[in-house]
Protein backbone atom coordinates (compact mmCIF):
# COMPACT_ATOMS: atom_id res chain seq x y z
CA UNK A 1 0.00 0.00 0.00
CA UNK A 2 0.92 3.34 -0.13
CA UNK A 3 1.25 3.42 3.62
CA UNK A 4 3.97 0.94 3.42
CA UNK A 5 1.60 -1.82 5.00
CA UNK A 6 1.38 -5.22 3.49
CA UNK A 7 -1.89 -6.25 2.47
CA UNK A 8 -3.13 -9.63 0.79
CA UNK A 9 -6.11 -10.77 -1.72
CA UNK A 10 -7.91 -13.40 -0.49
CA UNK A 11 -11.48 -14.84 -0.43
CA UNK A 12 -13.79 -15.31 2.65
CA UNK A 13 -16.86 -17.57 2.09
CA UNK A 14 -15.80 -17.29 -1.46
CA UNK A 15 -16.37 -13.21 -1.45
CA UNK A 16 -13.20 -11.49 -2.54
CA UNK A 17 -11.46 -9.52 0.43
CA UNK A 18 -8.49 -7.29 1.15
CA UNK A 19 -6.67 -7.85 4.14
CA UNK A 20 -4.14 -6.16 6.00
CA UNK A 21 -1.23 -8.51 7.42
CA UNK A 22 -0.52 -7.60 10.86
CA UNK A 23 1.56 -9.40 13.30
CA UNK A 24 1.10 -6.79 15.96
CA UNK A 25 -2.43 -7.70 16.02
CA UNK A 26 -3.12 -10.82 18.33
CA UNK A 27 -5.90 -11.66 16.48
CA UNK A 28 -7.29 -11.60 12.90
CA UNK A 29 -10.23 -9.39 12.15
CA UNK A 30 -13.62 -8.56 10.05
CA UNK A 31 -14.25 -4.90 10.01
CA UNK A 32 -18.40 -5.29 11.45
CA UNK A 33 -20.31 -3.50 8.66
CA UNK A 34 -18.76 -6.18 6.71
CA UNK A 35 -19.70 -9.23 8.16
CA UNK A 36 -23.21 -10.04 5.63
CA UNK A 37 -20.78 -9.46 2.97
CA UNK A 38 -18.78 -12.14 4.13
CA UNK A 39 -21.79 -14.40 5.56
CA UNK A 40 -19.93 -14.12 9.24
CA UNK A 41 -22.52 -14.51 12.38
CA UNK A 42 -22.15 -13.61 15.20
CA UNK A 43 -20.73 -15.90 18.53
CA UNK A 44 -21.36 -15.22 21.70
CA UNK A 45 -21.36 -11.71 23.68
CA UNK A 46 -19.61 -8.44 22.77
CA UNK A 47 -16.52 -7.63 24.49
CA UNK A 48 -13.78 -4.59 24.42
CA UNK A 49 -11.10 -5.06 22.80
CA UNK A 50 -7.78 -2.97 22.71
CA UNK A 51 -6.02 -1.50 19.46
CA UNK A 52 -3.01 0.61 18.88
CA UNK A 53 -5.05 3.49 20.06
CA UNK A 54 -5.72 4.31 23.79
CA UNK A 55 -9.81 3.72 23.33
CA UNK A 56 -11.12 0.48 23.60
CA UNK A 57 -13.66 -0.96 20.69
CA UNK A 58 -16.70 -3.19 21.39
CA UNK A 59 -15.79 -6.68 19.37
CA UNK A 60 -17.64 -9.88 19.05
CA UNK A 61 -16.54 -13.22 17.53
CA UNK A 62 -17.54 -14.23 14.61
CA UNK A 63 -18.29 -17.88 13.32
CA UNK A 64 -15.02 -19.76 11.49
CA UNK A 65 -15.15 -18.84 7.95
CA UNK A 66 -13.41 -20.43 5.03
CA UNK A 67 -10.32 -18.56 4.26
CA UNK A 68 -8.65 -18.81 1.14
CA UNK A 69 -5.13 -16.53 0.16
CA UNK A 70 -3.60 -17.38 -2.93
CA UNK A 71 -3.62 -21.70 -3.25
CA UNK A 72 -3.37 -21.73 0.60
CA UNK A 73 -6.94 -22.73 1.61
CA UNK A 74 -7.43 -22.62 5.22
CA UNK A 75 -10.78 -24.16 6.78
CA UNK A 76 -12.28 -22.93 10.11
CA UNK A 77 -10.05 -19.30 10.16
CA UNK A 78 -11.97 -17.30 13.34
CA UNK A 79 -12.25 -13.79 12.75
CA UNK A 80 -12.81 -10.72 15.53
CA UNK A 81 -15.73 -8.76 14.43
CA UNK A 82 -15.15 -4.95 15.33
CA UNK A 83 -15.44 -1.04 13.70
CA UNK A 84 -12.56 -0.67 11.71
CA UNK A 85 -14.10 3.18 10.35
CA UNK A 86 -11.15 4.96 12.55
CA UNK A 87 -8.34 2.39 10.62
CA UNK A 88 -9.90 2.90 6.97
CA UNK A 89 -10.09 6.61 7.40
CA UNK A 90 -6.63 6.87 8.42
CA UNK A 91 -5.89 4.97 5.31
CA UNK A 92 -7.83 6.41 3.02
CA UNK A 93 -6.82 10.34 4.02
CA UNK A 94 -3.36 8.85 3.25
CA UNK A 95 -4.47 7.91 -0.20
CA UNK A 96 -4.55 4.08 0.54
CA UNK A 97 -7.60 1.94 -0.25
CA UNK A 98 -9.71 0.32 2.40
CA UNK A 99 -9.37 -2.68 4.18
CA UNK A 100 -11.78 -5.56 4.56
CA UNK A 101 -9.77 -7.06 7.40
CA UNK A 102 -6.73 -7.90 9.18
CA UNK A 103 -4.70 -11.10 9.45
CA UNK A 104 -3.21 -11.08 13.07
CA UNK A 105 -0.53 -13.26 14.77
CA UNK A 106 -3.60 -15.90 15.32
CA UNK A 107 -3.35 -17.18 11.97
CA UNK A 108 0.02 -16.58 11.02
CA UNK A 109 1.75 -18.49 13.46
CA UNK A 110 -0.82 -21.34 13.04
CA UNK A 111 -0.11 -21.26 9.76
CA UNK A 112 3.74 -20.54 10.58
CA UNK A 113 3.76 -17.71 7.58
CA UNK A 114 7.30 -16.14 6.31
CA UNK A 115 6.63 -12.79 5.77
CA UNK A 116 9.62 -11.28 3.00
CA UNK A 117 9.45 -7.64 3.40
CA UNK A 118 12.08 -7.07 0.36
CA UNK A 119 10.14 -9.06 -2.38
CA UNK A 120 6.05 -8.29 -0.39
CA UNK A 121 5.14 -11.58 0.06
CA UNK A 122 3.69 -13.71 2.64
CA UNK A 123 4.48 -17.64 2.39
CA UNK A 124 2.19 -20.09 4.55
Amino acid sequence: MKTKHLVCQARINGCKAVLLVDTGASNSCIALSEKENFKIREKGDPFEASGAGKDKVKAILGQECDLILGRHKVDKQSFVLLDMQHINATLVKENARPIDGILGADFLNKNRALIDYKSKTLSL
